[in-house]
């Protein structure tokens, strides 16, 4: 405890001596350019976390319900093109303790130098009167990653979807959406302003060691697991979603979603061809729950991770069709809390299953395989202050809790999780074609008994950066 304690206050005091001299910046540009609107009108108080205006944008199939929806209308100006770019530079430094040492020992291992953290290329927008789509290409790039590793391999269409809204004649209450796209989530991690640090429980899996920026924190104890479906992963599938205006100026939302899990365990099945399913709920009251407003979730997963190739096909040849698989769930709630338009505190708790045979179907079994039962939880702080109204400043912690391990040699307490992330966004030059924020994160995490010697790990990962997308 000792040690969070100073590595959280020396996180804060370096995000404090910052100097306050900068301006605005505010939101990725393609809608800004093509309404030739500021970008705050659907952005707190800057790109990438949206607000509750923006929110209700997308949940509309990013139309405003006028002619100017359309991309054909005469009065689109500013050179619209429905495509922006972003990436983020600047220095990073990483530690992570007690890694193999290579002769029977541990050591610990740091990394620090100027880089940038790889390229997105966003498509988004309406092809016709509630017919939108959006379309997310990310290029294998031979030197991102701040050193750590180049992304060559790593090219990928990740996210592709076609959307049809009002499907009944329902005020948005009936919309498709089928393609590749990202799930529902209590909170989106694609809208997170946190670059560095994912939501662990999002992408937890049972027997693997979590890590961030640096290394894999190979262990000993670490078992395989067949299922690495993640909920904060984009997926191939098929969504039926809506929103409601309730009573109380608060919105209904839906989202239930039909998953292909041809993209779970594809290293060592190919992927099946059995379908998955996750769906999420919110009731808000008060504005929509993430700049006004309360608001309350339920969302849950359930589905088949495939275990054994189909032996008609060569090792991963045939792809999507493999013959078998064994069951998991996650289950949980969300809430999201504002108030005075500057604070928004919210969270999410989860329960998590994969079945015994997962792990005694391997080519190496688990002698004596359980179920594997982890609970995770995150809660962020996000302060956007009216003072500091360039600013957002933010606060979250993270943990992964297991309950019961699959291998019944291996402590319970294996791989729990403890991460904590400090954050500061100062955000200038605002324009609706150009946005550039300066980006101050620090991560501090703890595994327990992950390393070779049975002991904790410790990873550390400060960036400074200017983030932007034009």
């Amino acid at each position: 405890m000792r040690g969070i304690l100073i590595g959280l206050l020396a996180g804060l005091i370096f995000l404090l001596t910052i100097p306050l001299t900068a301006k605005q910046a505010l939101a990725i540009p393609a809608f800004a350019r093509k309404y030739n609107l500021p970008c705050s009108v659907c952005h707190v108080p800057a790109f990438p976390k949206l607000n509750d205006f923006g929110n209700q944008f997308r949940d509309h199939g990013y139309q405003l319900g006028g002619d100017t929806d359309l991309p054909t209308n005469d009065a689109l100006t500013n050179g619209y093109w429905p495509v922006s770019f972003r990436t983020t530079v600047g220095y990073q430094a990483a530690s992570l303790t007690k890694v193999p040492n290579g002769t029977g020992g541990t050591t610990s291992i740091s990394s620090g130098d100027f880089g940038f953290t790889g390229l997105d290329i966003l498509a988004f927008g309406t092809l016709a009167r509630d017919i939108s789509f959006g379309v997310v290409l990310t290029p294998g790039l031979g030197s991102a990653g701040f050193g750590s590793g180049n992304s060559l391999e790593d090219s990928d269409l990740e996210a592709a979807f076609l959307r049809v809204d009002n499907v009944i004649a329902s005020d948005y209450l009936v919309n498709l959406r089928v393609g590749k796209y990202e799930l529902d989530l209590p909170f989106s991690e694609k809208r997170s302003p946190t670059i560095n640090t994912p939501f662990v429980m999002y992408h937890y899996q049972a027997g693997h060691p979590y890590t961030t920026a640096l290394g894999d924190g190979l262990s000993p104890q670490g078992y395989s697991n067949p299922n690495d479906f993640g909920i904060g992963d984009n997926h191939p599938g098929l969504e039926l979603a809506g929103i409601k205006a309730t009573p109380g100026d608060g919105f209904f939302r839906y989202s239930l979603n039909a998953l292909s899990n041809s993209d779970v365990n594809v290293d060592g099945t190919g992927g099946g061809h059995k379908i998955n399913f996750y769906g999420h709920v919110t009731q808000s009251i008060g504005g929509y729950g993430i700049v006004t407003g309360q608001r309350v979730g339920l969302f849950g997963a359930y589905g088949v991770a495939p275990t054994a190739s189909n032996p008609a096909c060569p090792s991963n040849g045939c792809g999507a069709i493999a013959k078998d698989g064994e069951p998991f769930y996650r289950a949980g709630v969300d809430l999201s809390l504002t108030a005075m338009n500057q604070l928004n505190i919210f969270g999410a708790y989860m329960k998590a299953k994969d079945n015994s045979h997962l792990f005694s179907s391997q080519p190496i079994p688990i002698p004596g395989a359980r179920d594997a039962e982890w609970n995770g939880a995150f809660v962020e702080v996000d302060y956007s202050p009216t003072q500091l109204a360039k600013w957002l400043f933010s606060y979250r912690y993270d943990m992964v809790q297991n309950t019961k391990q699959a291998d019944p040699t291996v402590s319970k307490s294996f791989n729990d999780v403890s991460s904590h992330t400090l954050l500061a966004r100062y955000n200038f030059n605002i324009t609706n074609r150009v946005d550039t924020t300066l980006h101050l994160e620090y991560n501090m995490f703890t595994t327990k008994k992950t390393s070779p010697e049975g002991g904790d790990q410790t990873g550390q990962t400060t960036l400074v950066a200017f983030d932007f997308a034009f």
